[in-house]
C-alpha cells in the first residue's frame, strides 16, 4: 500500500508518520520546496500510483483570505491532481467538531472543503473519508497556538500563572494524539463505497477547570491561576459519539484524559 500525506510536518502529521514507520507502510510526503497545492501539476510526483491521499495540510490561525485559500482552495488543487494522476486512489481528510457549530472561519473554511470533496465525489467518483477531528492534545502540540491544554503545560512548567479567559466551566472534548493517529491508520485500511464521515472523539466532554484539577495534581509545581472572565470566549458546547468509527473503523479512544495529561506533563 502506498501512501500521499500532506500536512506531514505539523504536530498530527508528526505522530502519524511515526506511526506509519513503525508499521512499515510506505508513504510520500509534500515537500512545500517542489509541491504547490494551488498547482495540481506539481503534485504529480506525490499522489501517482498511490492508493491513499491523507489530507491534514491546513491552518486555523491567520488572516481570513490565508485561511480559506489554504483550508478551501488548497483542498481544491489536491482534487485535481488526484483526479488526473491518481483516479483510483481515496482521499483522507482530516476535517474538524467545528463543521458543526460553524462559530469561526476556519470552521466554515472546513465545512466548505468537505462540501467540494462531495463534489468531487459525484462528478468523478472517488472515494472519501471525512474525519472529524475533536481537540487534540499530546506531546508536541504548540502553546499559545490552538491548544489550551498545551498552554496550561507550558505555563506550569515555566512556573507561571495559568491565564482562564472566560467561563472556566465550558466543556470541551479532547482526544489524546495517539488515538487520533490511530483513527487515521485505521481509515487507511477501510474501503469507502464513495464517502464516510466519523466524528473521531472521546465522546465525553471535560471542563477547564477540571483540566486544571488533573494537571495541579500530576505537578510538583504550584499553579496558581488567574480567572477573567471579561473576556468574552465562544461558549458552544458540542457531546458527540465515536459509535459510527467502532462500528466500521473498529476504532475507540484508549487514553482516558488523566492518562494522556500525565503523559504530556512527563514530556
Amino acid at each position: 500500500m502506498n501512501i500521499a500525506i500532506t500536512g506531514a510536518t505539523g504536530f498530527l502529521g508528526e505522530h502519524l508518520i511515526e506511526e506509519l514507520r513503525i508499521k512499515n507502510l510506505n508513504y510520500s510526503i509534500f515537500d512545500r520546496k517542489k509541491h504547490d497545492l494551488f498547482k495540481p501539476e506539481t503534485l504529480k510526483d506525490l499522489i501517482e500510483e498511490k492508493d491513499i491521499v491523507i489530507h491534514l495540510a491546513g491552518i486555523n490561525i491567520g488572516s481570513y483570505d490565508k485561511i480559506m485559500n489554504v483550508n478551501v482552495l488548497g483542498t481544491l488543487g489536491l482534487l485535481d491532481a488526484m483526479v488526473k494522476y491518481s483516479p483510483n486512489s481515496k482521499i483522507i481528510f482530516a476535517s474538524t467538531f467545528q463543521v458543526y457549530v460553524p462559530h469561526s472561519l476556519y470552521g466554515l473554511s472546513k465545512k466548505f472543503a468537505e462540501d467540494i470533496i462531495n463534489y468531487y465525489i459525484f462528478m468523478y467518483k472517488i472515494k472519501a473519508l471525512v474525519l472529524r477531528l475533536t481537540n487534540i492534545y499530546g506531546e508536541g502540540c504548540k502553546p499559545f497556538y490552538n491548544s489550551v491544554i498545551a498552554t496550561f503545560i507550558d505555563q506550569i512548567k515555566h512556573k507561571k500563572p495559568i491565564f482562564i479567559y472566560g467561563d472556566e466551566t465550558r466543556k470541551r472534548d479532547y482526544l489524546y494524539v495517539e488515538d487520533a493517529v490511530d483513527a487515521i491508520v485505521k481509515a487507511v485500511f477501510f474501503d469507502p463505497t464513495n464517502i464516510e464521515y466519523f466524528d473521531i472523539c472521546s465522546g465525553k466532554l471535560t471542563t477547564i477547570n477540571k483540566i486544571v484539577k488533573i494537571l495541579s495534581d500530576i505537578s510538583s509545581n504550584k499553579i496558581k491561576v488567574v480567572y477573567n472572565k471579561q473576556v468574552k470566549i465562544s461558549d458552544w458546547c458540542l457531546r458527540k459519539n465515536f459509535a459510527r468509527a467502532n462500528k466500521l473503523l473498529k476504532w475507540k479512544p484508549q487514553t482516558l484524559i488523566e492518562q494522556g495529561l500525565k503523559m504530556v506533563m512527563q514530556e
